[in-house]
């Protein structure tokens, strides 16, 4: 008993332990929520078109990595097709990020700050699109900087392959981020080299590499290269970012405050301090190609590292209380949008018997329902398939072509209802004279209109 006791005691419920517990429950009751997004509707619908048989990019158009799809895919093998077995993955994604950024940050400061920066980034997760690929690729890459950290600091080959295989997985689920720290990586053992003037960081290359590239060569067993670069190289490049523009006040100020932050930091660039300044430079170039508080967010790890080193710094000096009034600012900006969601969704609310599904299911008979111009998280909770093999079909995005494709498909398919919701697509300054929404328009009525979305019926 007495033997029981110590363990529980000192092994179980240390105070390390209960603050992750704590963040746990914090992070589960504020995620606790069932909504239609349109971003968690890519996911679940390309998982949803898997359970029924369709095989990615054929049978469906997607410009992102497989591992996505095919995690939700399994975990309904597993559990069941439902919203919530999706969601757990997501929150793991999270938790597990989350864990990896206390470890990496203190590995930079023993300051009790440290201990603060986990609960920071699961605070502005809480808008966050969880079941998602940018969530779902963030513990890979935040874990491959973490082994990369040990591999440098101790010369290690294990930790660098290691860390070089996580960050190859995460290519998996979102290719341009994965590559972006993969390149930094490789940046920083140059640079190291030239510093140090010591050939053993280079030597470290080829266990940083070849386990990076071992998971994406495995996509080419299943799929054609030239079909892979289509879709996941050539048509994100050129369509992308066209369509994804906002504005740049939000990355302008992170950017400030991350060159602040090196500045304050110019005198203690040790390894993992100029490891993660690397780092962070070119997350945040890797959102830019949509800079709104989701994408910067979710790329500020690195700086909510360095963070509890950056006010051991500013502490003592005079102009403490303007660097003070920076950093709440900050911290005002990164959770704001997660406050903003919450109010619109409290915890525990759930759109899974909103009255749109309720009138669909009653009134559009039939296996298909189409569903745009970017909803697609109607196809998951009408339990109905895409008419066409565009989840997306929004005007400069998807091109001339897939739109007269996605008609044909619409003609041929003949969905009972149709569901469009213009207000979601304002932002990427859709045009309705398009061969899909004018086809809509000409053949349906509306018949039920609720939350910005009008049902149409044939």
């Amino acid at each position: 008993m007495n033997t029981l006791y110590y363990y529980l005691k000192n092994k179980i419920l240390t105070v390390n332990f209960l603050w992750w517990l704590l963040l746990f429950l914090f992070m589960l009751i504020f995620h606790s929520r069932h909504y239609i997004n349109s971003d968690e509707g890519v996911i679940l619908e390309g998982a949803w078109d898997l359970m029924n048989g369709r095989v990615l990019y054929f049978d469906f158009f997607e410009f992102v990595p497989p591992a996505s799809f095919y995690a939700v895919f399994w975990i309904w093998k597993i559990f069941g097709v439902h919203y919530g077995a999706a969601k757990l993955i997501g929150l793991l994604a999270v938790f597990f990020s989350a864990i990896g950024i206390g470890k990496i940050s203190r590995t930079v400061s023993k300051n009790k700050l440290a201990y603060l920066t986990p609960a920071l980034f699961i605070a502005s997760s809480f808008c966050w699109p969880i079941i998602n690929h940018n969530t779902f690729a963030l513990p890979f890459i935040v874990w491959g900087v973490y082994f990369f950290i040990k591999a440098v600091n101790d010369i290690s080959r294990k930790n660098c392959a290691i860390g070089g295989a996580l960050l190859g997985l995460s290519i998996l689920f979102l290719q341009h981020k994965g590559i972006i720290v993969l390149f930094a990586l490789f940046l920083y053992l140059i640079i190291i080299r030239l510093i140090k003037r010591n050939n053993v960081f280079l030597k470290l290359i080829p266990f940083l590499i070849a386990p990076a590239a071992l998971p994406a060569c495995l996509l080419i067993i299943k799929w054609p290269a030239a079909l892979l670069y289509e879709n996941l190289i050539a048509f994100p490049l050129f369509h992308y970012m066209e369509t994804n523009k906002v504005s740049y006040y939000l990355f302008a100020f992170f950017f400030l405050m991350f060159v602040c932050a090196v500045w304050k930091l110019r005198k203690n660039l040790n390894k993992t301090v100029g490891l993660l300044i690397v780092v962070q430079l070119f997350l945040l170039v890797s959102a830019l190609q949509r800079p709104d508080s989701y994408h910067i967010a979710s790329a500020l790890f690195p700086l909510y590292c360095l963070a509890p080193l950056v006010i051991e710094k500013v502490k003592c000096q005079k102009n403490y209380n303007f660097y003070r009034a920076a950093a709440l600012l900050a911290v005002i900006i990164i959770i704001f949008p997660s406050l903003s969601s919450l109010a619109v969704f409290p915890p525990f609310s759930s759109m899974r018997n909103h009255e749109i599904l309720r009138f669909i299911n009653k009134n559009c008979p039939g296996k298909y329902i189409y569903a745009g111009p970017f909803s697609p998280g109607f196809y998951f909770e009408t339990k109905k398939l895409n008419p066409t093999p565009y989840a997306i079909l929004i005007t400069n995005h998807q091109t001339k072509k897939q739109f007269n494709e996605a008609r044909q498909y619409l003609e041929d398919n003949s969905p009972s209802c149709a569901v469009l919701n213009y207000g979601l697509v304002k932002k990427f300054n859709h045009d309705k004279n398009n061969p899909v929404d004018n086809y809509i328009l000409e053949n349906y009525k509306p018949a039920f209109s609720s939350g910005g979305a009008t049902v149409y019926k044939k």
